[in-house]
């Protein structure tokens, strides 16, 4: 088992956020149950640590603690998915209504992370996909004078990361891989109309949604 360095002086933070990516890469799976003892060895530190890493993790519902039987990742869920991106189109559509349009040098730099986002995908980093998904969509939120409210919509984006990537399940064999919603936002940015603004997002919105869903009913959750 490879070690992980740490270097942040936070060490249950750290952990709990590479813990988090091993999830997200599918390394951990749904159900998989978290031994502190693993994951101490994994990270070469105590179980101390680990164990007040395992309760930030359950306190944000990545994972759940059963007081008999441990740590497990937590299962994936259709309800649960459903719920958290309905809360995610509530938050992120106050954001939208209030973004300030960004100038050129932003747009330049928003454009960059899109260019990142789509190599990502097509070479299925998947991991890198889903980080710089939340560093755009922090960067584009960042254009809201809703300091608050742009910090629950990065919460809400970290929690739908494992069920985000499902969407990707269902696109055809012979289909590029682009960041499409990404890329259509831009476009109607550039437009400055903020109507369109939230037509668009609130369609492809409902579009990724009902995509996971269906991955989701495949799987019977």
């Amino acid at each position: 088992m490879s070690k992980i360095e740490l270097r942040d002086s936070d060490l249950p933070a750290q952990i709990a956020e590479e813990t988090r990516r091993l999830i997200n890469r599918g390394i951990l799976s749904p159900g998989q149950q978290l031994r502190q003892s693993e994951l101490a060895e994994r990270f070469d530190v105590s179980r101390v640590p680990v164990r007040e890493a395992l309760n930030l993790l359950t306190a944000g519902g990545v994972i759940v603690h059963d007081p008999n039987r441990g740590f497990f990742v937590a299962p994936l869920s259709s309800s649960e998915a459903s719920q958290l991106y309905r809360y995610r189109f509530l938050i992120e559509g106050e954001l939208f209504r209030s973004i300030e349009w960004p100038d050129r040098s932003q747009t330049a730099a928003l454009n960059a992370m899109i260019v990142k986002l789509d190599e990502s995908l097509e070479n299925h980093r998947r991991a890198e996909w889903i980080d710089g998904y939340y560093s755009f969509y922090g960067t584009l939120f960042d254009l809201s004078p809703d300091k608050v409210i742009r910090r629950e919509a990065l919460r809400l984006i970290r929690l739908t990361d494992r069920y985000r990537v499902l969407a990707t399940e269902i696109r055809r064999s012979d289909e590029r891989m682009k960041a499409h919603l990404e890329h259509k936002l831009m476009t109607v940015m550039r437009s400055r109309d903020r109507e369109k603004l939230m037509r668009v997002y609130e369609t492809e919105r409902e579009t990724v949604m009902s995509s996971i869903l269906a991955v989701l009913a495949g799987r019977g959750l």
